[in-house]
């Protein structure tokens, strides 16, 4: 068996230290998500080739035990207890056989999902609290309504001669489940997969930071900004149910000026937030934009889903009523490197391959996109930690502020 690289190990080790060192001065997210790619990089580094190769094509499995586990609800009754529950209760409560349970359980714990305090005796982890929240609706989502396009694509690309997908009507969703509809237009007509998508995206949002929070909103978009009442301030389009603007609301109630969220009559069907200061209108995003001289467009994960092609389409519809000086578009998406893209993000670019096919773009495909419709970027804004980014642009031949 080939040993491992001891000087790289040790290398790594003193990298994990210094970042580790950073991390408990400053809290930040970047020297912590740092310390866990190199500590990636020293499990590599000790781990022998053929091993990590066949793990990877055993990891499957994995998914598969925390799916049956979230099935089961052995992850809510984990979380209920204070003390360690044993395999013969877990299995009276979820009606599972004993020995299955212990099976499941064997994978999830090597997998640090549940702790185990001695032979057959589980604890509740971090990690399993919080497969009880709605974020653990991935698990459905994947298993149900991806996995299945996931093991298709190979054969999708193959048939396609290997051409990136980018026909909203032809991608490896409609490969697989043998339709022409779109992947949105899909989830329209099945109710449950709808259900199950929709309970993830709420559930990916909670808990995180709003935009309002981290983006400098009053240097970049209100500072020099006058207006009246009556004016467009900021227009979001493909809005969903308003949270982002209800968030900047919270943050700038005095501000003057008309907030909008623009999306499609059926995703406002139960979207009601008037009282709260929101303008709805109904709009699609591929139509002209009814509102002149706004001092923002915002798209947030919107252009994501659609190829290059298309999104100078929308950004098009957008440009066209822009005011040179004043109007401004904030492009929140998450941003790839150049060269060494962490796997989280490298993972969601497959994932909407597949679904869309859309694509997550690089900073410098991002800035083609944009000057290709007579943008130029004034700033790229990045969170603390591996969030997604803001582009601000605005119409050419404007000094940038």
């Amino acid at each position: 068996m080939e040993c491992p690289d001891l000087q790289a190990v040790y290398s790594f080790l003193e990298e994990i230290k210094t970042s580790l060192t950073d991390y408990q001065a400053t809290r930040s997210n970047l020297a912590r998500n740092q310390a866990l790619k190199q500590a990636v990089q020293l499990t590599r580094a000790l781990e022998n080739p053929k091993d990590a190769i066949f793990k990877l094509f055993l990891s499957p499995t994995q998914a598969m035990a925390v799916k049956i586990a979230h099935d089961l609800g052995l992850f809510s009754v984990l979380a209920q207890s204070e003390t360690a529950i044993s395999c013969k209760e877990l299995a009276d409560r979820s009606g599972a056989h004993p020995l299955l349970v212990e099976r499941i359980m064997r994978v999830i714990v090597a997998m640090d999902f549940v702790g185990e305090d001695g032979p057959g005796q589980y604890r509740a982890t971090l990690l399993s609290k919080e497969m009880t929240g709605k974020k653990s609706g991935i698990v459905d989502t994947l298993f149900l309504d991806l996995a299945p396009a996931i093991l298709q694509t190979p054969a999708f690309l193959r048939d396609t001669h290997y051409q990136n997908p980018e026909d909203q009507s032809a991608g490896p969703i409609q490969y697989t489940y043998h339709t022409q509809m779109n992947s949105f237009e899909w989830l329209a007509n099945h109710k449950a997969a709808h259900a199950r998508f929709h309970a993830y995206v709420e559930g990916v949002r909670e808990g995180q930071s709003d935009w309002v929070d981290w983006f400098p909103v009053q240097t970049r978009i209100l500072d020099g900004y006058a207006s009246k009442p009556s004016d467009p301030l900021i227009v979001d389009i493909a809005a969903g149910s308003g949270r982002d603007m209800l968030a900047f609301k919270r943050k700038f109630p005095d501000v003057a000026g008309r907030i909008i969220i623009q999306d499609l009559p059926a995703v406002f069907q139960d979207v009601h937030c008037q009282d709260l200061g929101l303008e709805k209108i109904e709009h699609d995003a591929f139509a002209p934009q009814p509102v002149v001289g706004a001092r923002v467009y915002y798209l947030r994960f919107v252009l994501h889903e659609f190829s290059d092609d298309n999104c100078r389409k929308i950004l098009e519809n957008i440009t066209r009523v822009m005011t040179k000086g004043h109007s401004k578009i904030l492009i929140e998406e998450f941003l790839l490197p150049d060269e060494h893209a962490p796997l989280f993000q490298s993972m969601v670019d497959m994932i909407l391959m597949v679904f869309g096919p859309g694509i997550v773009r690089t900073q410098t495909r991002w800035v083609a996109l944009l000057e290709s419709v007579g943008l130029t970027v004034n700033l790229v804004a990045h969170p603390d930690g591996d969030g997604p980014s803001i582009i601000e642009a605005e119409l050419v031949n404007v000094e940038s502020e």
